[in-house]
């Protein structure tokens, strides 16, 4: 199924919020096209649910799942089977698996490669949740492992495959591609460089375009990213790994300007993310509070843990707070100025943002 941004509708900037943050005759502008009034305080999809009363959260641990940055395989195997059933409170790890994929899904695994193997997405949580996956039914061929860029993927050791008998591990750049029918689209352009769909057609653009593994090849999506700060907007948690590794043209959210903060919610909030997204797990067995996205190991320690919900806000919520503590420790300055799309995201409708609205599960060894 596609699903397209109706032509009639792309300048619709459906949250009270961030018509506020439109200069004036922009925002006008939009009214003037024939947007009807009421629309602008609705969610960004229809298709978006209303913001949870609560949202559960499980956090195992284990410091001893990690030695010298080296990764655990039997230990974090544990922890996520233990995270898993306590995220469902199911009678066993098959029986949670299958509340998140049936047999016949194609089920894509978002990971983040781009700090590299040092503090990209962890092997062991992946080979963990490929296990589940395969424990509930799902053949190996139809488990996606995924990424941006193949440079990334094989810069952090992953291997390549888009065929036989699975798991899969493929990029959207530059083979897969993106999807000319479903795109993003607000009144901020970006230049357009080399891997963008529009590249040799403009200089600037203001669309970005869907993957077409998230479009076409998926039917559900997990979402693993690592737990690092990020330059530009504060966290490189759930909510940026999924959006800005879901669409070309990302780089006009990337920076601080006007519609950063609400870009990355918003292309969460939309389909195909907001249908396909059953899943998140922070991989906290390393992070990092500071110089991210690149891997800065004098910036790095050992938490040893992993967050599990279905809930990306809540996720990065209390991921940003775990860094905002370190960097308060080492004498640095918040990030929460830059990481606004969390919250915005919370406005939004995608999940929450506050402690008091979460059931916060906590497993130690």
């Amino acid at each position: 199924m596609v699903y397209a941004v109706c032509q009639d509708n792309h300048h619709i900037i459906q949250r009270r919020v961030f018509l506020r943050r439109l200069p004036l005759a922009a925002a006008s502008a939009l009214l003037l096209a024939g947007v009807p009034p009421g629309w602008a305080q609705r969610l960004l999809s229809p298709d978006q649910p209303e913001t949870p009363r609560r949202s559960r959260v499980v956090i195992v641990r284990d410091p001893r799942a990690v030695e010298f940055y080296t990764a655990q395989t039997n230990r974090v195997a544990r922890m996520v089977d233990r995270g898993i059933v306590a995220l469902t409170q199911a009678a066993d790890v098959t029986a949670a698996w299958r509340e998140f994929a049936k047999p016949n899904d194609v089920v894509g695994i978002k990971i983040n490669s781009q700090p590299g193997p040092a503090m990209g997405t962890r092997r062991e949580v992946v080979c963990a949740v490929v296990e589940g996956l395969r424990r509930a039914g799902v053949p190996a061929r139809n488990i996606i492992i995924w990424d941006r860029s193949d440079e990334d993927l094989v810069a952090a050791g992953w291997e390549l495959r888009d065929g036989g008998d699975g798991p899969l591990c493929i990029a959207t750049l530059p083979n897969v591609g993106w999807d000319s029918r479903v795109f993003y689209q607000v009144p901020h352009v970006g230049s357009i460089i080399w891997g963008d769909l529009e590249f040799r057609e403009r200089e600037m653009g203001e669309r970005s375009y869907y993957s077409r593994i998230v479009t076409e090849r998926v039917t559900k999506l997990i979402n693993i990213p690592v737990l690092i700060d990020n330059r530009h907007v504060g966290l490189s948690g759930c909510l940026y790994n999924i959006a800005m590794g879901s669409v070309d043209n990302n780089r006009r959210f990337q920076t601080e300007s006007l519609h950063y903060d609400a870009g990355i919610a918003e292309i969460c909030a939309r389909p195909p993310i907001s249908r396909k997204l059953v899943l998140n797990i922070l991989d906290a067995l390393l992070a990092q509070y500071a110089g991210g996205p690149a891997f800065q190991p004098q910036a790095s320690w050992a938490p040893g843990e992993i967050y599990l919900s279905r809930d990306p806000v809540a996720l990065d919520a209390l991921g940003l707070a775990a860094i905002e503590k370190r960097r308060k420790d080492a004498g640095m300055p918040n990030l929460r100025d830059r990481a606004r799309h969390v919250h915005f995201a919370a406005e939004t409708g995608i999940g929450v943002d506050e402690r008091s609205k979460m059931d916060i599960i906590e497993l130690n060894p």
